[in-house]
């Protein structure tokens, strides 16, 4: 723990250093990205509050899943409540057992790990253990048993422990690791269930995990259907302002109005993701610059945001891509809504992926927003009127090279001034994803313009494009504005608004559109 640590209050807000003011900010974020604990521990008071209750405060201990998208403080928040030695003061009889499932080997190992653990810290705090107990565990841990007597046994340890008065929390982190380690030992899931559930013995389960436990128990043991049922699902998503200015409040002497624009600012640019927040944090208190408001120097940070942000997205739209997901998350914040249903939605939204602004499901961030756009574009999860709209800026941008040359954009602004604001929305908008996404970023000028944008830019030179897709401007103006009436419902997850007819004319104007631009790539 380091000094910073060790100056706090009660409620986890560092006491300013007395006398003149530091060059540099005493930084709590270094360890950024490790579990953090005790006075590093912020928010999260309503699932603490459920754990507490359930798994410590009553006879009998409940089986509890804490459930969350990667690095949204799940280890943190049952290390914070279950480990720490300032726990064992407040809860005396409490024995808490920490496995990591990825590691811990099959179900037989993680029994004996659990007898060891527990007796080992019975040897710590009650040396002077009967005859009876010390017997059940030198049988649970012999060597040569099977399977069926080695679970009797640890049963028989366990009731004679409990019945002296402790109480045993298994935290198994990484659960989702369990859909692969356990999935050559049928019954796994059901000894496990035994041990929580079982009243004479009644150890308190806890599981971290990304994924939820019907969802890992279906990859591993489709027949463990029960497992699950004795759950209570605690999940975390991004901070919320109130716990978001606990963390901002970590850093030594923030006012208050400097407090709340910097929470501001921060809640935008992480969307309150705790570990990106702290990312940032770290950044600011730990760059050797002269004092000013937390905010600006924050600021000083962001253009580029820190490359974790991104190392981040790709880890995670890697984890949901792995598990099927990342198609509906694409649809539900991009559209169009093809597959996707009502209840991936409140999935998502439970999980803390997406979140609902003015009435449209977006990304937990602006920042992931416009990451997804990006990949959605190389993906080509957006269908139909994405397909449409691809090849009709193919067509344009053709068109304007052939007219101009290659710095069509330049002659453009100087031919017809009236785009020239278009074309500076497109730039800015190019800019913004390439300083964000470096390479990956797309170049085209034309993947930021939108339905009317496009026909805004043929019907100026109608000369060109006339010819190409025949008609007059009127027919295709009809066509074009209710191409983008419907589009951005769509892609916000707002089709109520579309009636069905609109819905229907969509479909026929995009075919249209993709029949005509057929034909002009067949000559």
């Amino acid at each position: 723990m380091t000094e910073a640590d060790n100056r706090t209050e009660a409620g986890g807000a560092h006491v300013p250093r007395q006398g003149s003011v530091p060059t540099v900010r005493d930084n709590p974020f270094a360890t950024v990205g490790h579990p953090v604990h005790g006075a590093a521990h912020v928010g999260r008071a309503d699932q603490i509050r459920v754990l507490r209750q359930r798994v410590l405060d009553q006879p009998t201990a409940g089986a509890t899943a804490i459930i969350g998208p990667p690095r949204i403080g799940k280890s943190s928040l049952a290390y914070h409540l279950f480990m720490r030695p300032e726990v064992l003061a407040e809860y005396p009889r409490l024995i808490p057992v920490w496995m990591n499932v990825r590691t811990g080997g099959g179900i037989d190992q993680v029994v004996r790990r659990l007898v060891e653990d527990v007796w080992e810290a019975l040897g710590e705090r009650a040396p002077e253990q009967d005859r009876r107990i010390t017997a059940a565990y030198e049988r649970a841990v012999a060597p040569g048993m099977r399977w069926v007597e080695a679970q009797t046994e640890t049963q028989e340890f366990l009731r004679l422990v409990r019945r002296r008065g402790w109480r045993v929390v298994l935290i198994m982190d990484e659960f989702d690791a369990a859909r692969e380690v356990f999935r050559s030992q049928p019954g796994t899931f059901q000894a496990l269930r035994e041990f929580a559930y079982n009243l004479d013995w009644n150890i308190g389960l806890v599981t971290t995990s990304r994924r939820e436990l019907r969802e890992i128990v279906d990859m591993a043991d489709p027949d463990e259907s029960t497992f699950a049922g004795i759950f209570r699902s605690v999940f975390l998503t991004c901070f919320d302002e109130t716990d978001l200015t606990e963390l901002v409040r970590r850093v030594d002497g923030v006012d208050p109005d400097d407090l709340v624009r910097t929470t501001q600012r921060l809640a935008e640019l992480s969307g309150g993701h705790p570990y990106l927040a702290s990312v940032l944090l770290d950044r600011v208190c730990s760059a050797d610059a002269a004092p000013q408001p937390l905010v600006q120097a924050l600021d000083r940070h962001v253009e580029p945001l820190p490359a974790e942000f991104s190392y981040y997205y790709r880890d995670l739209t890697g984890l949901l891509d792995a598990d099927g997901r990342l198609r509906a998350l694409l649809e539900v914040v991009l559209g169009p809504q093809l597959v996707v249903t009502p209840d991936d939605a409140q999935v998502l939204l439970q999980q803390g992926l997406i979140v609902v602004r003015d009435g449209t499901y977006r990304a937990f961030s602006q920042d992931f927003q416009e990451y997804l756009t990006l990949i959605g574009r190389q993906l080509g999860h957006w269908d139909q009127w994405m397909a449409v709209e691809g090849r009709v800026r193919e067509l344009v941008e053709a068109g304007f090279t052939e007219r101009y040359g290659e710095e069509w954009p330049d002659e453009l602004r100087a031919k017809r001034p009236k785009l020239a604001a278009t074309l500076d929305k497109c730039e800015e908008l190019r800019a913004r994803e390439l300083r964000a996404y470096g390479a990956r970023a797309s170049t085209r000028l034309l993947d930021f313009t939108y339905p009317r944008d496009l026909f805004d830019l043929m019907a100026s030179h109608w000369d060109i494009f006339g010819k190409l897709i025949g008609k007059d401007k009127a027919y295709w103006s009809e066509r074009f504005s209710l191409l983008a009436k419907v589009r951005n419902p769509m892609v916000h997850n707002r089709m109520s608004v579309v009636t069905p007819v609109e819905q229907r004319m969509f479909g026929v104007y995009c075919e249209e559109l993709m029949d005509l631009l057929d034909r002009l790539a067949d000559g």
